[in-house]
């Protein structure tokens, strides 16, 4: 007799709280900065809101700004966090560190158009950086290990802004270097679903309006110039 279809996992993927670099728009990628005030805060409330759900499985990048916001939310549930350098933000090479001013000057001399549409996430075709393609692979990849390894059950992951609008894309099933038409706030909250091959879209949520508070500022996405 053949066995069931597995229940598949829901996948809870939180944007990291805010850290200094993050206010000061600085791009981080591999950068191992750390929560700010203000992000420890969105951590703490992000545990108080996620303790009313019990997950099987916490996981995490392994740059601290993540792990910090993990550990918070962790001190709430009966799991310990696995991290990995999958979950991790693209590697952005010799734009990390710098403000957007300073990148906007970088990029002055380049005639790829999704590289200058002021989105901190989109880096399609910029030289020097993780392709889309390299990005997605690893992406993927941890993705299917977490939903096989969690059949039925919850599981979260806090990963980073340029990740979530990465799986955001292939999901809705969106060309790299789509407009981004949607925040991407410290604690927003990605929910999702592997259904046969593909990935579905169950919520987006950003955790601070459902605390009855004002949204986060999107802090993958430039100013105007």
């Amino acid at each position: 007799m053949n066995n069931p279809e597995k229940i598949p996992a829901r996948l809870w993927l939180v944007r990291h709280g805010q850290t200094d670099w993050n206010a000061e728009r600085r791009i981080q990628g591999h950068t191992p900065t750390e929560l700010n005030a203000v992000g420890r805060q969105q951590a703490d409330m992000l545990a108080h809101w996620f303790s009313t759900r019990s997950f099987s499985a916490i996981w995490s990048s392994d740059l601290p700004r993540a792990l910090q916001t993990a550990q918070a939310i962790a001190t709430r549930q009966s799991c310990s966090i696995t991290t990995t350098p999958q979950l991790r933000e693209r590697n952005l090479g010799v734009f990390e560190g710098k403000t957007w001013d300073e990148v906007r000057a970088m990029r002055a001399d380049l005639t790829n158009s999704a590289t200058n549409n002021g989105d901190l996430a989109d880096w399609t075709g910029v030289p020097g950086v993780e392709s889309d393609l390299q990005l997605w692979t690893r992406i993927r990849s941890v993705l299917d290990t977490m939903s096989n390894a969690a059949s039925g059950n919850d599981v979260l992951a806090v990963t980073h802004g340029g990740v979530l609008k990465h799986i955001i894309w292939h999901v809705l099933g969106l060309p790299a270097g789509a407009p981004r038409r949607f925040g991407l706030s410290n604690g927003l909250t990605a929910v999702l679903e592997k259904r046969g091959e593909y990935y579905y879209l169950i919520s987006l949520l950003d955790v601070e309006m459902l605390t009855g508070r004002p949204s986060s500022a999107d802090t993958a996405n430039a100013p105007s110039a």
